[in-house]
């Protein structure tokens, strides 16, 4: 295992005066370096900002020795941005910290330890390290999971979504999200946005593993706000939702026996979206 265990994924967009919050998450870091080299590799993608986020991110540069790199395109969009910064991604591990977010100092070290703590073949199977939310404010969001532990991934994610999970965490497989960022599907190109969630159900449905859930608190998940990214959302991008309903109903059919509720949501949803795009825009 090479010592690059984590790679920091931050895409941006005018978000310059909240980004110092990921900045100052990885520097207070309790775990930095693993046999004197830094485990770890903040990357920015920037998506056509146009404040001064290329300013600050350079400021921070000259700031530090541990690795951040900036990347820029032009405005696309955040899975946009997302699939850009996986290609360049190194650790082992990616941790996806929106620019609004911030995580606690012993982040790294909880998901090293258990990581240490998993055999060899546990650690070929584990695609990922689920951890547990608080907000600003110190209250928690959402509830535990109902077991700790290594689990197959698919029957158990599948049946916890009814329990108000929350906003959740997690270190995931760099591999993985490699795989489910790349040759995405032909009709979803020309989308300006596409829920992230297609893109954990693409990992979730295609690539059988095992996920690690633990009831820790490690992401500062802020709410509220006037210029949050989550709201209007679904209102400014309802071919974004159109999309992820239809593809899952037509690919991921284990859903019905797993999760029905699940299945017949996306149905709903397909239906919703897809009358609102025609009426509405």
């Amino acid at each position: 295992m090479g010592k690059l265990l984590f790679t920091v994924l931050t895409p941006t967009y005018n978000r310059a005066h909240t980004l110092h919050r990921v900045y100052e998450s990885i520097g207070s870091q309790t775990l930095q370096k693993l046999d004197g080299e830094y485990c770890f590799e903040w990357i920015v993608v920037d998506d056509g900002s146009t404040d001064n986020t290329k300013e600050l991110v350079q400021k921070w540069q000259n700031e530090v020795d541990w690795p951040i790199r900036y990347i820029y395109q032009e405005n696309r969009g955040k899975p946009w941005a997302l699939q850009r910064g996986i290609q360049e991604v190194k650790g082992l591990f990616t941790l996806i910290a929106d620019s609004d977010d911030a995580f606690l100092p012993h982040t790294f070290e909880t998901f090293y330890k258990v990581w240490e703590g998993l055999s060899a073949d546990e650690r070929e199977m584990c695609g990922g390290i689920a951890v547990l939310c608080q907000d600003q404010n110190g209250e928690r969001v959402g509830c535990d999971f109902p077991k700790e532990g290594l689990l197959p991934a698919l029957p158990t994610v599948l049946r916890w979504r009814s329990i108000g999970l929350g906003e959740t965490w997690a270190a995931l497989k760099s591999k993985n999200l490699k795989w489910a960022f790349t040759a995405i599907p032909s009709k979803a190109k020309g989308l300006k946005f596409i829920p992230e969630s297609f893109f954990w159900d693409r990992i979730l449905f295609g690539r059988p593993h095992q996920s690690f859930f633990l009831n820790e608190v490690l992401r500062i998940y802020y709410r509220g706000g006037e210029d949050n990214l989550s709201i209007g959302i679904r209102e400014r991008y309802p071919e974004g939702f159109c999309f992820e309903s239809s593809y899952f109903v037509s690919h991921h059919w284990r859903a019905l026996y797993y999760a029905p509720l699940t299945y017949f949501k996306h149905l709903v949803k397909l239906f919703y979206f897809c009358i609102w795009k025609r009426l509405y825009r």
